[in-house]
């Protein structure tokens, strides 16, 4: 099963993306902030973060900096969950490293089956 990191710090968007993974068949792995998702990293071996991008402490582009950087998590798919789907943010999350953008609020529907794509999509040869 693929491993998948969730960033969030609102608690209640941590919960409903990580009870959503759960019905899907996933077992995530949860941090509050940037901080917490480093040291996640440095343990664990995840396939997909589905980030925040409005994190305290840390913002999203800096975390995503780091774990591009770093050879041991640069490989990670970092997918943007964000409620800053303007043209100019998408564009600059995707520059910066991120593999998509997803919208909040989330589409509940199809939030399982986009991470599935993700996951698919993302683990296949180019």
């Amino acid at each position: 099963m693929p491993e998948i990191l969730i960033v969030e710090d609102n608690l209640l968007n941590l919960v409903v993306e990580s009870d959503l993974l759960k019905s899907c068949g996933y077992d995530p792995i949860k941090a509050k902030n940037g901080f917490e998702a480093l040291e996640v990293l440095s343990k664990v071996k995840v396939d997909l973060i589905l980030m925040d991008m409005e994190l305290p402490k840390m913002h999203g582009l800096e975390l995503l900096q780091q774990i591009k950087c770093n050879p041991d998590t640069e490989s990670i798919k970092v997918v943007a969950v964000t409620g800053n789907c303007d043209p100019e943010s998408r564009q600059e999350f995707l520059k910066a490293g991120c593999h998509a953008v997803l919208s909040k609020p989330i589409n509940f529907d199809r939030f399982g089956s986009q991470v599935k794509e993700f996951l698919t999509v993302m683990s296949s040869p180019h």
